[in-house]
């Protein structure tokens, strides 16, 4: 059984990218462009496994659905890993303190989004 992975991610290319690479990796990609889109397949089901959450959206924090999500019953164990462009401590304790398992910085390193997929116990199915 493929793993579902929510790819939140406003910019096209990095969005296509990531789902991409998911799919490759045995991964089920769902794609959300938006903070509203997210909003509604995170809690479509099947649920998704996990969450790669780029945390600016546009004007709007992605931070805001890991606010949202940790206090819905059904989702609050929902393994949710950010993606910023700024790795600066300052974000990174932002990051964290707002309830996200893990972080990468962009551009993705694979190798490490990989072994910080299986560390969270999400394996691909290939």
């Amino acid at each position: 059984m493929k793993h579902r992975i929510l790819v939140v991610e406003d910019d096209p290319p990095s969005r296509e990218l990531l789902g991409g690479w998911l799919e490759k990796e045995g991964f089920d990609a769902v794609l959300a462009d938006t903070l509203e889109a997210a909003f509604m397949r995170i809690a479509a089901t099947p649920l998704p496994d996990a969450v790669l959450l780029d945390i600016h959206l546009g004007r709007q924090s992605g931070l805001t659905l890991v606010h949202w999500a940790r206090k819905q019953k059904h989702l609050a164990h929902m393994l949710i890993v950010a993606i910023t462009g700024d790795g600066s401590f300052k974000d990174t304790k932002k990051v964290t303190h707002a309830g996200c398992d893990g972080f990468v910085t962009k551009p993705v390193d694979f190798k490490a989004l990989r072994k910080l997929l299986a560390g969270l116990r999400v394996h691909s199915a290939g």
